[in-house]
């Protein structure tokens, strides 16, 4: 199940909550029973390792032309 961010619009406190996919429409109550919350999205983290994906993907063209 995806973990979904909150943040209570009364208090301020952010949390987080499991939800399945089904229900990621839903809004849960904060922790200190308040109703008025709204989704927080946040940038996901992308790390490529190794040389590089271009590199890496294509193989390198050999050209010998023996004459």
């Amino acid at each position: 199940m995806p973990v979904y961010q909150f943040e209570c619009d009364i208090c301020g406190k952010q949390f987080e909550r499991r939800l399945p996919i089904s229900h990621a429409d839903e809004m849960p109550a904060c922790p200190a029973g308040h109703q008025a919350v709204h989704r927080v999205y946040s940038v996901p983290v992308v790390v490529y390792k190794g040389s590089g994906f271009y590199s890496t993907d294509h193989r390198k063209s050999t050209s010998s032309s023996s004459k």
